[in-house]
């Protein structure tokens, strides 16, 4: 699906979400740890979980 945001890959898509505070702060901090963006560390999680659901 093409998209039309000049600043969003073919492959992605933007999407908004809303999340409890003090959850995003440890993400944050994990991110940081980890040396990845606060997206790409919810990124990094979610992908995980999708894994270990394949792996049931």
């Amino acid at each position: 699906m093409k998209n039309n945001d000049p600043f969003t890959r073919d492959d992605q898509t933007r999407f908004t979400m809303r999340i409890n505070s003090e959850l995003l702060e440890k993400i944050k901090i994990e991110a940081e740890k980890s040396k990845r963006s606060t997206a790409k560390q919810i990124e990094f999680i979610l992908e995980q979980y999708i894994a270990a659901l394949s792996a049931e």
